[in-house]
């Protein structure tokens, strides 16, 4: 075989290997979703992470390190819900030590790489919501445990790494701009091509622009769980100032709901020695329906081959889609009083309002490597004739697949409600139309963590000690 058909060949294997990677990706994360649709969570981890059994497996069973980090984000969450918080917990911690590394190193080393590759074929590059919410679940995964101590300390870490997640945020923007600028050896008019298909791109994500996120990404229930925290264990003035600073920050994002505006008005009278102590209360967090996930589409944009030749090829891109939620709200009564839960964080806006913030680098770096596959194309066309145009023109489809990978297991939007409890801890719980007894301790303060993913799928209820 002479020198130019084995190049061919190899270009040839290498489209086949990169497929077949990103169809088996897929249908792991297609029999997940089946299966979390139907509230069997334990098969969606069998699926999701390639194993058997994982609900009857011990820590030491995962190999936690091998998963990749969305497959261990997902998995996470089925495990939570199935009642699983040591495995749960393995894997988010696990989670938690990757997403620090690429925050260190501002996921730039494989910046360059996806000029010419399929970014859904590398590592999954996490948002900065994924690192912030898995301490949501490892925290209550802590009170599942009954370990208040492990409890405070996710709370801290959630808020470390909120800042960090920031701090790189911004230093990642301004490196990929001079990372654009040094890289690109395209001529000026290339350069003012990228540009202007950039805007043109940009006319297909109109209705995501609405979704605005909160400030500096934060996530109200994360921060409503840090001073629900602080305001049932307050045994010191420290701790009391803790939970009016957080239902403080909390209400000031949302206003609106009642439940956060009461509890800071109990910690403010904590804070103040107004009161003593709560009477028995039993707080819920509803979950509810499924998070916006990434679809993909496909525009037809012009490629300047030359100051004199244009050719037109296909860009795919992600491209946020929303889903239903499963209840309005949901209801909690004592016997004697009936609330409804009222909206605490909305996650489609958190997801897309991220999502547009790094959209115009998503769009620049597709626009880029799609401008730099197709003049190889031509000068592989030039070089080595027919077969050396079909190799790189297969590797330029085959490799054009947006990436759609998400943490997209959780809740479209999380509510809230709270209620005192009756003198024999026996609750109500109505769930679209279905009526549910709950048991919770008494006395003291219960948290009651709800979780419907799907209209008609059955609830997952946990009951946690505060």
């Amino acid at each position: 075989m002479n020198n130019n058909l084995l190049k061919t060949a190899t270009a040839l294997s290498l489209v086949v290997l990169l497929s077949g990677c990103g169809l088996s990706q897929k249908e792991r994360f297609e029999a997940f979703s089946a299966a979390y649709q139907q509230a069997d969570f334990c098969t969606a981890s069998n699926k999701i992470l390639e194993e058997e059994n994982v609900c009857e497996a011990s820590v030491d069973d995962l190999d936690v390190e091998d998963y990749d980090l969305d497959a261990k984000l997902n998995a996470g969450t089925a495990l939570f819900l199935s009642k699983k918080p040591e495995l749960s917990n393995a894997l988010f911690e696990q989670s938690a030590l990757e997403i620090k590394e690429g925050l260190e190193s501002n996921g730039l080393a494989r910046g360059a790489v996806e000029v010419v590759a399929n970014a859904s074929l590398m590592d999954y590059n996490p948002m900065i919501m994924d690192g912030i919410y898995l301490h949501t679940y490892t925290t209550l995964n802590a009170l599942a445990l009954a370990n208040k101590d492990e409890a405070k300390i996710q709370i801290q870490r959630a808020h470390e790494s909120q800042v960090k997640a920031v701090e790189a945020y911004k230093k990642e923007i301004e490196e990929q701009k001079e990372a654009a600028k040094k890289e690109s050896e395209l001529d000026k008019l290339q350069e003012k091509a990228i540009g202007k298909n950039v805007t043109t791109a940009l006319e297909s994500y109109k209705g995501v622009s609405q979704f605005k996120g909160y400030a500096d990404f934060v996530n109200p229930y994360m921060n409503y769980l840090s001073g629900l925290y602080y305001l049932t264990n307050a045994q010191d003035p420290a701790s009391k100032e803790n939970a009016v600073h957080e239902f403080k920050k909390v209400y000031g994002m949302l206003g609106k709901n009642s439940f956060v505006k009461d509890d800071l008005k109990t910690a403010e009278s904590l804070a103040d020695n107004k009161i003593s102590s709560i009477d028995p209360t039993a707080w819920v967090i509803f979950e509810n329906g499924m998070i916006a996930n990434l679809d993909e589409f496909r525009i037809d944009l012009p490629v300047f081959i030359a100051t004199d030749k244009v050719k037109t090829a296909s860009l795919a891109l992600p491209i946020p889609k929303e889903r239903e939620e499963a209840y309005p709200n949901i209801s909690i009564s004592n016997g004697s009083k009936t609330v409804k839960t009222e909206v605490l964080t909305n996650m489609d806006n958190i997801f897309m309002g991220e999502f547009n913030k790094k959209l115009p680098s998503i769009l620049f770096k597709a626009i880029t490597k799609l401008t730099v596959q197709t003049i190889a194309q031509v000068a592989a066309q030039n070089k080595f004739g027919d077969l050396g145009g079909i190799a790189a023109a297969g590797y330029s489809v085959l490799t054009a697949g947006a990436d759609t990978r998400s943490w997209y297991s959780l809740p479209k939007n999380i509510q809230l409600a709270k209620i005192k409890k009756s003198s024999d801890g026996q609750l109500k719980l109505t769930v679209g139309g279905q009526t549910l007894s709950v048991e919770v301790p008494a006395e003291g303060h219960s948290l009651i963590h709800v979780r419907v993913p799907y209209k008609g799928t059955v609830p997952t209820i946990n009951v946690f000690g505060l």
